[in-house]
């Protein structure tokens, strides 16, 4: 992941927040669910006891249930309902938009015909046609709660309208509009990407990235964001670096309906299914972390996250993090409270955590260091910044060209390779996207760090030129 990446991954609703609501949003169904049953009940006895005085009995006790507000349940469930259905991108759904048109039906039915109808027989001015309404009314309403709780349980349809999903250019590429540009840190923006007219966007994994080509025709790697089932939005974010080559300066300068190019998401950092997780940031690295946490709080399993930055304005969505999940989040502004102690982070984690960390070259190296010393049961998973190029030259021979490079000291494989004649495509030049790699056909490459694809699935060596080294003399097939 290069250094110009991060997220806005809260949901709309706080986790709590929603599940509160989610709570009264059920509780209350069932009420105005068995509330319509015991009306009908009540009618029901009416019509089927001989007794002269069960009617009034019967309407008495309807007319108190009335009285307390249990009108209201209606409208508490459908608002409940609406904005559940708003904040979870539900509104576009068919089932969604049949239960709410079933809870619309009988909540007017109630205002037109049941309301007056148990209020003129509570009253007793009622008459036949009133007592018929009611348990007619009673009938169909309990019916239509009933469709509508079902629908909520089986989801059985799926989108409004054909949603066709987003379709490669002839480059694999896709155009998609930028729907919002919000400043979420110091230096940082997160730009919401939507596609044309609507269309679904390429599924893609916690931990993906792709490539987004800026008007310029600059290409620069982005990690994504936003929760991995979302199709309708892809988020990313940017972190403007002034010194660097203007690709992040540039996307500074995207706005609200301006047009960019993206490659479909490719995922070299997966997330593996375990029974607990650490998830550990430096800086911009929380990037492809956010969309991790977002899946494993959503599945239920238990998860924490130790997000490290110089301080706290510059840690992108750190407030967010902490108010969402306080439990789960420890925040280190290194400027004031120092480095996390790893040691004690790791010490005792059972062998099934997963171990996920995105930061820096230097704070990666140290992890590292740090699970072999003290965690070896522990398997890490990580993506870097970028990896820097080691010190001592070797050369290098592209067999099919024919062509032999010294890399120096000051010099990636790849400028060296390009520089020779020797054609070789490339995009990130971080050691995230692979465009660059190349088979080993001799020797031993030696690349400082992880890099996601080291081999191919013949089991081959490859060899990224624009973060590897090696330490003796590489041939590879270019």
């Amino acid at each position: 992941m290069p250094a110009d990446t991060a997220p806005d991954t809260r949901p709309p609703l706080g986790a709590a927040t929603r599940r509160a609501l989610t709570a009264c949003h059920v509780v209350l169904s069932v009420v105005w669910l068995a509330y319509m049953a015991f009306v009908l009940t009540l009618c029901i006895w009416v019509l089927a006891s001989p007794e002269p005085g069960t009617a009034d009995a019967a309407w008495a006790v309807a007319g108190m249930f009335n009285g307390l507000g249990t009108g209201a349940i209606s409208f508490a469930v459908l608002g409940t309902g609406v904005v559940l259905a708003a904040s979870g991108g539900l509104l576009r759904q068919w089932w969604t938009a049949a239960k709410l048109a079933a809870a619309l039906a009988v909540v007017a039915g109630g205002l037109a015909v049941l309301r007056p109808s148990l209020t003129a027989l509570a009253a007793g001015a009622g008459t036949g046609a009133d007592q018929a309404a009611l348990t007619a009314g009673t009938a169909l309403g309990t019916v239509a709660l009933g469709f509508a709780v079902a629908v909520s349980y089986l989801r059985p349809w799926g989108r409004i309208g054909r949603m066709r999903a987003e379709r490669p250019v002839a480059d694999g590429r896709i155009q998609v509009r930028v729907r919002r540009v919000v400043p979420v840190a110091a230096k940082v923006h997160a730009l919401e990407l939507v596609g044309l007219k609507g269309r679904l966007l390429p599924p893609f994994e916690p931990g993906a990235h792709l490539e987004v080509e800026l008007p310029s025709g600059t290409v620069r790697h982005y990690s994504l964001c936003s929760y991995a089932g979302d199709r309708l939005l892809y988020r990313i974010a940017v972190l403007r670096e002034d010194a660097g080559r203007g690709g992040s300066r540039e996307a500074h300068r995207l706005r609200e309906g301006d047009l960019v190019r993206i490659s479909p998401p490719r995922n070299q950092f997966p997330l593996g299914l375990h029974s607990g997780y650490l998830f550990i940031a430096g800086g911009i690295g929380i990037t492809p972390i956010m969309p991790m946490i977002l899946q494993v709080e959503r599945a239920g399993m238990p998860w924490r996250l130790v997000y490290t930055g110089r301080d706290r304005s510059t840690m992108a969505f750190a407030d967010q993090l902490a108010t969402t999940w306080p439990g789960n989040v420890v925040l280190y502004p290194t400027a004031k409270y120092g480095r996390p102690d790893y040691v004690a982070e790791l010490a005792g984690l059972p062998a099934a955590t997963g171990l996920y960390a995105c930061g820096p070259v230097p704070l990666m190296d140290a992890l590292a260091d740090t699970v072999r010393r003290v965690a070896p049961q522990l398997e890490l998973h990580t993506e870097k910044f970028a990896a820097p190029a080691g010190p001592a030259p070797f050369p290098l021979f592209a067999k099919r060209s024919g062509v032999e490079v010294t890399v120096g000291p000051d010099r990636t494989a790849l400028a060296a390779l390009v520089g020779a004649g020797v054609e070789v495509p490339s995009s990130c030049e971080n050691g995230v996207c692979g465009t660059c790699r190349l088979r080993v056909v001799e020797g031993r490459p030696d690349h400082p760090g992880r890099v996601p694809g080291a081999l191919a699935p013949d089991g081959a060596a490859l060899f990224y030129p624009c973060v590897g080294r090696a330490k003796g003399r590489l041939v590879v097939d270019a």
